[in-house]
């Protein structure tokens, strides 16, 4: 039969190996363990602009995405004719917002790879120095460069003749 005593210094047995296993736990980050990404121990913003540093910048994302996605990543628009790998695009990043994991991307690349100027705004959540999801949203411009985008210009939303 068990006594109180006994009873009282089995639960802090156990309480001290289940803290200590927390301990353990927390410390030694299994998500984290032997993963040497180059996004690991960053911020979002970090993770988002060395992912765009190789797409973009480098003209190769197929290898960004090998760097910086998990095998579980979704990516809602993989096969967006500006994202072909071929020469580097020029990239200019209008705005960044970045919330918690979240970064979204608002920039405008010019014409390259056989395809005119598009406006995008490319949206990322990260996790743990990784992309685990994205979504581009892309406006091809008639301008056919960034510099004569409608950006800076005025814009007639219809909000002045509301009856």
């Amino acid at each position: 039969m068990i006594t109180d005593k006994k009873l009282n210094v089995l639960s802090i047995a156990l309480g001290v190996l289940l803290t200590g296993y927390v301990a353990q736990d927390l410390h030694f980050n299994p998500r984290w363990y032997g993963d040497n990404g180059p996004g690991v121990g960053k911020m979002p913003r970090e993770v988002v602009a060395g992912y765009m540093g190789i797409a973009y910048g480098q003209g190769d994302p197929a290898q960004a995405a090998k760097l910086y996605y998990t095998p579980k990543t979704a990516d809602l628009t993989p096969d967006a004719v500006y994202r072909k790998a071929g020469a580097p695009l020029n990239s200019t990043v209008r705005q960044v917002v970045a919330e918690g994991l979240n970064v979204a991307v608002h920039h405008c690349v010019e014409a390259g790879n056989g395809q005119g100027a598009h406006e995008l705004v490319d949206m990322f959540r990260t996790g743990n120095g990784r992309i685990v999801w994205r979504k581009t949203i892309a406006q091809p411009l008639d301008a056919g460069s960034c510099a004569g985008s409608a950006l800076g210009k005025k814009v007639d939303l219809g909000l002045e003749k509301a009856p």
